[in-house]
């Protein structure tokens, strides 16, 4: 029999595994576009031509404060590269460095730590500027900002709220429940306490379809209304990479306007053709693959692809296991409908949690779940309501058993920011 071997990218290394060639559907994986042949330079022209909004220079006043918010260490924005240019506009239109606060959107993720910063912003920036490293859950560090219109509590980072002038800067790929990231999003849930994130994620359980690449998605609608009335931000720079994390193309402006231009940049190279669906798919987590958390994200675009009645096979390398929100996996395991139950009594632990949960428990009533990972054990995929196998060749060999002959299997190499877009 001819083999065919799939490579991976699997932690900071790859995952290689074999198949019978005569069972393999397609690869899937974002398009192959060229990098921007200088990095610097495609920032630089995306900040001298906004879209919808005045140049970065022409809207700081002198004596201001300015918040610069970014993304954390979850995601691959080159912030260290973004920074830079961003703060020769401010400080050459007479801000001091003591007046810029760069404030890490930490949504209800981990503080991170002091070389994950030096790493994000360069330790020049990380030693000379005032970095907030706050968490959601640090309540007095939260300031009330009213209600919005669609009746989100806006508690929000004192350092954002007091800021004269606010900038995002973050990066846009397809998003499981907000459509894709970057825009708004790095306000809320970024910079907001926990509960104004329970508040939002509440929305979520409410949504029966898959929202992946969704530009009007009823969350994306929900958090850009909540920043228009509550907070506000001044600009964005948004940015959009390549397969290989390189920088692909930036756009800067108005949070709305800006970001509808990245995304249609943004599906240039995460929109993936696909043929049709299969009855066995293999969806590789990279690149959001430092937990349970981020890693599930590539269930959304593998659903996409997988049969009625068909498996979906998660590999993820998951460094940091469960560690994010201990009781999602409990939440994935159970059925949506007590998910539901216990989030509208106001007994769900982890809102949050439980909420993203219930769009991930309906797909396990039309598909099953199984699971490859270094950071996860089989008492996890249990807890989960997923199959454990201990290699990807052993999850395919016994999927294919329980199917027909004529079978194949797709493969889903970088699952967290794919769009798989049906021929």
């Amino acid at each position: 029999m001819s083999m065919a071997q799939i490579d991976l990218p699997y932690g900071d290394g790859i995952l290689s595994f074999e198949m019978v060639q005569g069972t393999l559907g397609e690869i899937v994986g974002p398009r192959l576009v060229e990098a921007a042949p200088d990095a610097e330079t495609e920032i630089r022209y995306a900040l001298e031509r906004p879209i919808g909004s005045p140049p970065l220079t022409e809207l700081v006043r002198r004596g201001q404060k300015v918040a610069i918010v970014i993304d954390d260490i979850t995601r691959q924005t080159p912030t260290h590269l973004l920074l830079p240019p961003v703060l020769h506009c401010l400080e050459s239109a007479g801000i001091e460095k003591e007046a810029i606060s760069i404030v890490i959107a930490l949504g209800t993720h981990r503080p991170m730590t002091e070389s994950e910063i030096h790493k994000k912003v360069g330790s020049t920036i990380a030693k000379e500027y005032h970095i907030v490293n706050v968490p959601c859950w640090d309540n007095a560090e939260m300031v009330y900002m009213g209600r919005s219109s669609n009746g989100i509590p806006a508690w929000v980072n004192r350092n954002v709220v007091d800021a004269d002038l606010r900038i995002g800067i973050g990066m846009i790929t397809p998003h499981m429940d907000a459509g894709f990231s970057g825009g708004g999003k790095i306000i809320l849930p970024g910079v907001c306490s926990c509960r104004t994130v329970e508040a939002f994620h509440m929305r979520q359980a409410k949504v029966s379809e898959n929202q992946l690449g969704a530009v009007d998605a009823q969350l994306r609608r929900d958090l850009e209304a909540f920043v228009e009335e509550r907070i506000g931000i001044d600009f964005i720079l948004n940015v959009i990479l390549d397969h290989k994390g390189r920088l692909y193309r930036s756009v800067s402006g108005h949070f709305i306007q800006a970001h509808r231009v990245g995304v249609d940049l943004a599906k240039t190279v995460y929109g993936s053709p696909v043929s049709k669906r299969y009855p066995v798919v293999i969806t590789n987590a990279y690149p959001t693959q430092i937990d349970l958390w981020q890693s599930t994200k590539a269930l959304a675009s593998g659903e996409m692809m997988t049969d009625d009645g068909g498996a979906l096979i998660l590999v993820t390398h998951c460094e940091e296991g469960n560690n994010t929100h201990p009781l999602f996996a409990d939440y994935l395991g159970r059925d949506p409908e007590d998910l539901i139950h216990e989030l509208e009594s106001g007994r769900a632990e982890d809102i949050v949690a439980c909420a993203l949960a219930v769009p991930l428990s309906r797909m396990r009533h039309r598909i099953k779940f199984g699971l490859v990972s270094s950071g996860l054990r089989k008492a996890d995929a249990e807890r989960m309501g997923f199959i454990y196998y201990d290699s990807v060749e052993n999850a395919i060999k016994e999927e294919l058993r329980t199917q027909d002959s004529h079978s194949a299997v797709a493969v889903l190499t970088h699952g967290g920011v794919t769009l798989p877009i049906m021929k």
